[in-house]
């Protein structure tokens, strides 16, 4: 574990976790849910998939939606609908071929005992598919799904920070310097920096520790759901 930089202490902190490859591992599921749902609404075989690291699902789909040259594509909520139920119809193959990352659930259910600390996500993913992701893992109950913000909140990533920061805020209580985003790639790097909030990056998700210095602290994995809690609070004193 290695931290660059501490900040002022603040007795709330907000922890905003990414999903894939933070929380989770869809092991294929989620490409197959996506090609189902754009085949639904497009009619066509989704034949070539964007680069998806780091982006919102209304990009996703609009990428993907150019990549096969259609210039009219169905409005992204019909496309969310039909991708929430293709998950649905793949759940229990999401519970059997996905995985939890390691140490994710305990550092969750670690953190959700800690007062002061409040937790929720900030994902590309749309809020259903989202609570899909979850609920197939029990990863739900360790936070608040209520708050926090969404794929289909803006299409722009950064601009999801500022949306949780509101969601959890009473008068302004969470801002940059006590809001720590927990994520595993440079994409995940440019919204906290962005968006305003401290980055955790977790090198577990396919990106190696060397690429992701630029981050305020680096995790090898969520493991060590103490040392973890401790890097939070680091984070938010000065």
């Amino acid at each position: 574990m290695t931290t660059r930089m501490s900040f002022r202490q603040n007795d709330s902190v907000l922890v905003l976790w990414d999903v894939d490859h933070t929380l989770i591992e869809t092991r294929g599921v989620g490409r197959a849910s996506f090609a189902a749902a754009f085949e639904d609404v497009t009619s066509r075989t989704l034949e070539r998939m964007p680069q998806i690291t780091g982006r919102t699902e209304p990009d996703i789909y609009a990428a993907a939606a150019a990549l096969h040259d259609i210039d009219r594509p169905p409005l992204f909520p019909v496309f969310a609908e039909s991708l929430a139920a293709a998950y649905i119809e793949r759940q229990e193959q999401l519970r059997e071929q996905g995985r939890v990352m390691p140490g994710a659930e305990e550092a969750l259910e670690h953190l959700a005992t800690i007062k002061g600390i409040r937790q929720s996500v900030l994902t590309g993913n749309t809020r259903r598919v989202t609570r899909i992701k979850l609920e197939t893992f029990g990863l739900h109950k360790h936070l608040d799904l209520a708050t926090g913000a969404y794929g289909d909140d803006d299409r722009h990533r950064p601009a999801l920070v500022p949306i949780a920061q509101a969601r959890a805020s009473n008068d302004g209580e969470f801002g940059q310097h006590n809001t720590v985003l927990i994520g595993d790639s440079l994409g995940d790097i440019e919204t906290a920096r962005q968006g305003g909030a401290r980055v955790i990056a977790v090198a577990a998700g396919g990106t190696a520790a060397a690429d992701l210095e630029t981050a305020d602290a680096v995790l090898s994995d969520l493991t060590d759901a103490a040392g973890i809690e401790h890097l939070i609070r680091a984070l938010a004193r000065g």
